[in-house]
C-alpha cells in the first residue's frame, strides 16, 4: 500500500515555530508524543527523521510524506520536479529516471524521483557557481584592463 501525504504550504508564523523545534532538537530536546493515555518519549533515530521533515517545512518547502515504495504518475512526477509533463517523459524515456509500466501509464519510484531532484539541484548549483566565477573573473580582468571602476558597478 503506497502512503503519500503532502501537507499545506507553511505560513510564515509556522515556519518560525519549526525552526524553534528544529533547534529544541538539534541541542539535544527530546521529541514528546503525549495524549489522553500518557506521554511517550519518541526515539532518537525517528526523532532525526521528524527534523528534516520540519526542516522542510521551515524553509516554506511543502514536504511530502510517502512509503519508500510509493508511486507517483508522470503528472506528479512533473509537479514533484517543476517540469512538464511532457519533460519529464522525455527524461523517462531517455533513461535518465527508472520507471515501470503496469499497465499503460509509466509509474515512477518517488524515492528515484527524489533522487533525480537532488542530482538536478546539485547541478544547477554547481553551474550557478561556476557562471558567477566565471562573471567575477570578468569583472576582475576588466578592472586589470582599466576599463571597469568600481563606480561602475
Amino acid at each position: 500500500m503506497a502512503l503519500e501525504h503532502s501537507l499545506d504550504t507553511p505560513s510564515i508564523s509556522d515556519r518560525a515555530a519549526a525552526r524553534n523545534v528544529v533547534a529544541w532538537l538539534r541541542e539535544g530536546g527530546d521529541l514528546i508524543v503525549s495524549g489522553e493515555r500518557g506521554s511517550v518519549i519518541v526515539p532518537r533515530s525517528i526523532s532525526q527523521a521528524v527534523v528534516a521533515l520540519i526542516e522542510a517545512y521551515a524553509e516554506g518547502v511543502t514536504p511530502v510524506v510517502a512509503s519508500a515504495e510509493a508511486e507517483v504518475s508522470t503528472q506528479r512526477a512533473a509537479e514533484i520536479l517543476n517540469l512538464s509533463r511532457p519533460t519529464v517523459v522525455k527524461l523517462l524515456d531517455r533513461g535518465r529516471i527508472p520507471f515501470t509500466t503496469p499497465g499503460t501509464h509509466r509509474r515512477v519510484r518517488l524515492t528515484d524521483l527524489m533522487a533525480f531532484k537532488a542530482a538536478l539541484e546539485r547541478d544547477r548549483r554547481e553551474a550557478l557557481d561556476r557562471l558567477s566565477a566565471l562573471g567575477q573573473a570578468a569583472i576582475e580582468r576588466a578592472r586589470e584592463q582599466g576599463r571597469l571602476t568600481d563606480e561602475m558597478i
